[in-house]
C-alpha cells in the first residue's frame, strides 16, 4: 500500500513570518570610521529581538521548525560632519528593516 511521504495535514510544509525592525529615526551616527549606537536605537534592536523570540515560540508551538532568518537591509545615506563647517554628501551605511523568518513542518 501506497503511504505518503509526510503526513496529511491543512498546514503547509513551509512558512514565512515577517519580524519588524523600528527603523523610522535610524541614523548613524559620527563621522567616518566612527558608528555610535544611540540608546534609542539599543531599544528598538531589543525590540527586534523581542519580536523574533516570539516569532520563533509561535512557530514552534505551530509544529515548525525554524530553518532560516534572514534580514533585510536597506541602505541610507547622510552627511559626514567634520570639524570644518563643511558637511560632505555621499555617505551611505545600511540598516536592518526586519527579518524574514522560515520554518519547515515537522513530521
Amino acid at each position: 500500500m501506497f503511504r505518503p511521504m509526510y503526513p496529511a495535514t491543512d498546514k503547509p510544509r513551509y512558512t514565512t513570518r515577517y519580524v519588524h525592525a523600528d527603523t523610522t529615526v535610524s541614523t548613524h551616527g559620527g563621522s567616518a570610521g566612527t558608528v555610535r549606537v544611540t540608546s534609542e536605537e539599543h531599544t528598538r534592536l531589543r525590540q527586534m529581538a523581542d519580536y523574533l523570540e516570539r516569532c520563533c515560540n509561535d512557530l514552534d508551538k505551530a509544529g515548525y521548525d525554524v530553518i532560516s532568518i534572514a534580514p533585510i537591509v536597506s541602505g541610507r545615506t547622510s552627511f559626514m560632519d567634520t570639524n570644518s563647517a563643511r558637511e560632505f554628501p555621499g555617505h551611505g551605511y545600511s540598516v536592518t528593516d526586519g527579518l524574514i523568518v522560515t520554518g519547515r513542518l515537522r513530521g
